[in-house]
This record gives structure tokens, C-alpha cells and sequence, in this order.
């Protein structure tokens, strides 16, 4: 009896000892699963940041800046300033066979208010015209004129002057679109009148011009260093009908 009674003692131990390893194991094997889930989070929010560094297309605000029309859209107005019909009117300060006296020209000199020399029918001088000096504005004056007709073969445009010791500097024309485009430069094209250094003129060729509104550019080219004066200058236009 006494034996039956420590054999089932033994089964029982044996029993609640199997059941309490059985849970052991069960909680073990739960716990790596807990430590992969909360691995996974710190991966998937690594790739995001390395991702994010990618703005970097702003170069194509500085190529817009340099096409921006600037110089045609300021001079695109300015032709409905000095077209055509008003400079007719010029007529009346004429004091003669075409000329003109230059202090007395419609016009302030600049590029968007040229001095108005008008319609041009025939030869058309504008007489003492103040002297170029160093600074802007003083080293550069535009003149508006419209040629009416087909010019002739000897068409030119031009300054006339005398140099003198006093004032060294010669006059250089340039013939320019209202819009602002060169046609002839003030270096490159044109020719002398006298002999160097005597000067006494310098033109621009037109017989090539349609007919049309133009603008004389004249100016200074010597450097504001050198401080050098013009003398008072006559500004030519010979449309050579």
C-alpha cells in the first residue's frame, strides 16, 4: 500500500513538472517575436531620410534673368514718341535751305527724346550744336530724322566740326534703330573728312536705308579720363534725292 502511494507521489511530481517546462518554452519562443517586430520599424524609417536630400533643381531661375527682353521692351514704346508726323512740324524753326539751329530742336537729346530733325527732303543741316564733353550724359546726343524717299547713291549722315587746341576731341556718328539696333557703329564703319589730324567731319553712309524714321547717335569716344572736349559741331543729313 505504502509503495502504491509513493508511486502515485512520483506521477504526480512527475507530471507537474512536465507542465511547468511546457509553459517555459512556450513564453521563450513568444519573445524573440516581440524583438524582430520592433526591429522592423527602425529599418523602414531609414530609407525615407535617405531619400529626402533631393531638391536641387534652381539653376533654371538664373536662365529666364539673362532672356528677359529688358532693352526691347523699354525701346518698343519709344518709336510712338518720335514717329513720323509730329516732326514735321520742325519746319518752323528752319532758318533756311534746310538748316536748322540744334539749340532750338524739339527734344531733350536723349535716346527716348531725341532732338527732332524731321522729315528729310533734301539736305538738312542742324547748326551749333553744343560741345561733347566727358560724362554722361554730356559725351553722347541722338537726332531723329526720317527719310521720305528711296536716298540716293551719295547719302550720308554725319557730323561737321573744326578741332582746335582747346577742343581736341573729334565727333563720332553712329546711325541706330528706334528699337535700339545698331545699323551703323561709330567705329567699324563711316570715314573721315579732311586729313589727320585736321579733321574737319566724320559720316555714315545711308544710302542702303529704306525709308524710315533713324536716329543719330553722336558722341565722344575719347576716355572722360582724358577729359577731352569737342568743339561745337554741325550735325549733316544728305538723303542725296
Amino acid at each position: 500500500m505504502i509503495r502504491k502511494c509513493a508511486l502515485a507521489l512520483g506521477a504526480i511530481v512527475l507530471a507537474s513538472g512536465c507542465g511547468g517546462s511546457s509553459d517555459h518554452r512556450s513564453s521563450a519562443a513568444e519573445s524573440p517575436s516581440t524583438d524582430v517586430s520592433t526591429s522592423a520599424p527602425d529599418t523602414a524609417s531609414a530609407t525615407p531620410d535617405l531619400s529626402s536630400p533631393t531638391p536641387e533643381p534652381t539653376p533654371t531661375t538664373h536662365e529666364p534673368v539673362e532672356e528677359t527682353p529688358t532693352e526691347e521692351s523699354a525701346t518698343s514704346d519709344a518709336p510712338d514718341t518720335w514717329s513720323g508726323g509730329d516732326t514735321t512740324d520742325d519746319g518752323d524753326q528752319s532758318t533756311g535751305d534746310g538748316d536748322r539751329d540744334c539749340g532750338s530742336l524739339a527734344g531733350s537729346g536723349t535716346f527716348t527724346d531725341p532732338l527732332q530733325l524731321g522729315a528729310v527732303d533734301g539736305l538738312v543741316t542742324a547748326r551749333n550744336c553744343a560741345p561733347l564733353t566727358s560724362g554722361s550724359p554730356f559725351n553722347v546726343r541722338y537726332f531723329s530724322f526720317t527719310l521720305s524717299g528711296t536716298p540716293g547713291t551719295d547719302a550720308h549722315a554725319g557730323a561737321s566740326f573744326t578741332l582746335t587746341q582747346d577742343a581736341l576731341g573729334p565727333v563720332y556718328p553712329a546711325v541706330v534703330q528706334p528699337n535700339g539696333w545698331v545699323l551703323k557703329p561709330s567705329l567699324g564703319s563711316g570715314y573721315w573728312t579732311g586729313t589727320e589730324p585736321d579733321f574737319t567731319g566724320r559720316y555714315q553712309q545711308i544710302s542702303d536705308l529704306a525709308p524710315g524714321t533713324y536716329i543719330l547717335r553722336t558722341e565722344k569716344l575719347d576716355s572722360p579720363l582724358h577729359s577731352l572736349s569737342t568743339p561745337s559741331y554741325d550735325v549733316v543729313v544728305d538723303p542725296g534725292y
